[in-house]
């Protein structure tokens, strides 16, 4: 169970009590001026905005939904640790204790404030980010949810149950998902007997041949620009031409034209230059582009990097040019849907600048061939602690689904301005002769799994492990323990109705008719379950016109989907 300060619980036990709303104050305490100024404002303050979240302008003192929302946010984020990132300082563990503490004790109160209807208990639907919690709590499987409303009606506060409206076309995907859900857990569930694959990737076979034959494409390019730059250079010496060379140094307002890129672009306003065509180049803009965006650009770059030491057992991440990114690509019929594990030794080089030992994680675009950045948002980053003498490995888990990418990627961290990234790389390379000099260096790289127990103790893995196998006389009451056991826990322990469980049953018997073997029949019905009243909205039924107390259950229920989104764990329904 996660970790509830005594302050925080009481909070929320005394307001479910209180008779009025109204008249609450709802204020972060001032103390927290500082750890929002210290780890927060660089990205978030009125200038930067970064993810158009500006806490500089957002008042201590919580009056609207819209406040309120964007505190949730903080809450959110800082309560799973995707902020601060990880590549930023972070705040010590007990100040941050006492921020959430304190915020979350905040957030108890404008709920009431804000979300006061009367004493009249509204009915709420699961909003996208409890829906996809609550999927992966039952089944294990992380869904993509961005199809289903992003319930934000009111303001920004996506918990108010009077702003969530279903309608047809969205039980539809209720449907499909809880499907989709299902399917990709049996798969899991599958797996587990299976024994666990590793996939190693050698960078120096990888990466560094590829580099290799780059650069000898660009020396066999460059032999052919040079050959025609030749005729080109000695055109510009005809008297013929110096009328259209004049218009070229007007045109580009430049004195002198000798080695510059607009001549070569512009050569067939020349008289008696060579036809490009002979040399392999379409016109003089690509043999011109060959040259600057290839050979001259990124051939000294990529050989100072081949001659470094250890690039015989290992390569070092480029941040310039060339192979940015070592992908980790295995046969895509050998990763099924599971819980991996993603080992990467590597080191930091000596001297190098400690704000560059950063890598990201992610899945590949596949854009124009360009051997850099991902598909999305990286899924994670990591500090590279180790050397090139005395290297780590780090370790971290990656999850497969049915619809997600099977190949992952490992870069250097990514500046966020491409622009001035790129003019960096020249600054550089006039000092050194080549570009970014090297930060970190990369071993090896493996990818482990599907692993045996991950998720075995979400709730449909423990049900389907205790009733899924038997004879066949026995499968009319596995498949009604399975169904009743499985609505009971969707529904977060509000016992399902009997006529509902034999409607279920009535379904898997008709898939069964229809041929389908029980470990797929079942399936419908379980997704049926998925997108039941039962699941997606929070059952708190009340016929009395007076207010009345929350159940155990209820408050269990509340307090869980306040906290951390998700339904609560076994640990706090039985305190309940």
């Amino acid at each position: 169970m996660r970790k509830l300060s005594l302050s925080t619980v009481t909070v929320f036990l005394g307001l479910v009590g209180l008779s009025e709303a109204a008249d609450l104050v709802v204020e972060l305490p001032a103390k927290h001026f500082d750890l929002i100024e210290s780890y927060c404002l660089d990205c978030h303050d009125g200038e930067t905005q970064k993810g158009k979240v500006n806490l500089e302008a957002l008042s201590f003192k919580v009056d609207t939904l819209e406040q309120a929302g964007l505190w949730q946010k903080v809450l959110d984020v800082m309560n799973s640790g995707e902020m601060p990132p990880e590549n930023k300082r972070q705040p010590k563990n007990e100040e941050k204790a006492d921020f959430l503490d304190d915020l979350a004790q905040t957030m108890v109160l404008a709920r009431r404030k804000l979300s006061d209807s009367g004493g009249k208990i509204t009915m709420r639907r699961l909003n996208r980010r409890e829906y996809h919690n609550t999927i992966e709590s039952l089944t294990g499987v992380s869904l993509n949810v961005e199809s289903l409303p992003s319930d934000e009606g009111t303001g920004t506060f996506d918990t108010v149950g009077a702003s969530q409206f279903i309608s047809s076309d969205q039980f539809e995907q209720y449907l499909r998902l809880g499907r989709t859900a299902i399917d990709e857990a049996f798969t899991r569930y599958s797996t587990q007997a299976k024994p666990t694959g590793v996939f190693r990737i050698e960078p120096e076979n990888t990466v560094n041949v590829q580099s290799a034959k780059n650069m000898k494409q660009m020396e066999e390019t460059y032999e052919r620009y040079l050959g025609w730059k030749a005729g080109v250079d000695k055109a510009t010496l005809a008297p013929e031409n110096q009328k259209a060379l004049e218009q070229i140094r007007k045109k580009y307002k430049l004195a002198d034209l000798t080695d510059n890129i607009r001549l070569y672009q512009n050569a067939n306003l020349l008289k008696g230059v060579p036809d490009p065509k002979k040399f392999g180049f379409k016109d003089a803009n690509d043999a011109s582009f060959s040259y600057r965006g290839g050979y001259g650009r990124s051939y000294a770059y990529l050989k100072h990097y081949a001659e470094l030491p250890l690039s015989d057992r290992g390569t070092y991440l480029k941040l310039g040019w060339g192979i940015q990114r070592i992908d980790v690509t295995p046969p895509k019929d050998k990763l099924v849907p599971g819980t991996y594990k993603l080992r990467i030794r590597a080191g930091s080089v000596n001297g190098s600048d400690p704000k560059r030992h950063f890598i990201q994680i992610g899945h590949p675009q596949r854009l124009n061939r360009i051997m850099a950045g991902f598909k999305g948002k990286p899924i994670s980053g990591h500090q590279i602690n180790g050397t090139t003498e005395n290297p780590e490995i780090i370790e971290t888990t990656v999850k497969i689904g049915a619809d997600t990418p099977r190949e992952f990627g490992i870069q250097e961290r990514q500046p966020e301005d491409r622009n001035l990234h790129r003019k960096e790389f020249f600054r550089i390379k006039k000092e050194n002769g080549y570009g970014y000099p090297p930060a970190v260096w990369v071993d090896w790289i493996e990818l482990v799994g599907p692993l045996m127990n991950a998720g075995t103790k979400t709730g449909l893995a423990r049900i389907l492990t205790e009733n899924l196998a038997g004879p066949k006389e026995s499968e009319s009451e596995r498949a009604r323990k399975i169904l009743s056991e499985f609505s009971l826990t969707a529904f977060r322990q509000v016992k399902p109705a009997p006529k509902f469980i034999d409607q279920l049953l009535a379904l898997f018997k008709s898939r069964r008719t229809a041929g389908e073997p029980f470990q797929v029949a079942i399936r419908t019905p379980l997704g049926v379950i998925l997108a039941s009243p039962g699941f997606l909205y929070l059952n708190e039924p009340s016929a009395e016109k007076q207010r009345r107390t929350l159940t155990d259950r209820e408050l269990a229920v509340r307090l869980a989907y306040f906290l951390w989104s998700a339904s609560p764990d076994a640990e706090l329904l039985a305190l309940a």
